[in-house]
């Protein structure tokens, strides 16, 4: 049995970055479980020991052309949310998003006036160590500070400062986490 643990981890290795063969680059040891999806000619790069949990549903990364998807070292993201990237989109080491997730740089159409424009993309960041709750939306512009929490079903499109714990729609503060 002990001969055997180490030919899984290779063979799961090895699956996992033929699932990810759209990627620009891979890190050391990533773990795809269930479906990912990676779309769009734009870049997807992912850190060491990047977590891909698509067994709830499938995880889509997609990076238009000039887009770029970045996840750095030890980020873990749960089935059904999705990326979505014209312009750039950067998760931090060690940070986690929950399940049925959606973050893009861009929306896609203006709110108001001629709905056919596209209007222009604004880079979203999630510095490390962040907490995304489930079924929360980063609309353009956001950018986590290290350490904030978002409770489930949160919407953002502004700076969230660091140690903070955001939830609801538009965010607004729940608490400020004490240093150490």
């Amino acid at each position: 049995m002990a001969t055997t643990l180490p030919l899984r981890r290779g063979l799961g290795t090895l699956l996992a970055r033929l699932k990810l063969h759209r990627c620009r680059a891979v890190g050391l040891a990533p773990i795809v479980l269930g479906r990912v999806w990676i779309h769009g000619e734009g870049e997807v790069v992912l850190g060491d020991h990047v977590v891909l949990d698509g067994r709830v549903a499938p995880i889509e990364l997609h990076a238009q052309r000039g887009g770029r998807i970045v996840l750095e070292d030890d980020v873990a993201i749960e089935g059904g949310s999705s990326l979505e990237a014209q312009s750039c989109i950067t998760v931090g080491a060690h940070s986690r998003l929950g399940t049925w997730c959606k973050v893009m740089d861009n929306q896609y159409h203006p709110l108001r006036g001629n709905r056919h424009e596209r209007p222009a993309s604004v880079p979203l960041t999630i510095e490390e160590d962040v907490t995304v709750g489930s079924r929360s939306i980063l609309l353009p512009g956001t950018h986590l500070q290290k350490g904030a929490r978002l409770a489930p079903g949160t919407v953002v499109s502004r700076r969230i400062p660091s140690g903070v714990r955001v939830g609801g729609s538009p965010a607004r503060v729940l608490r400020t986490e004490e240093p150490g």
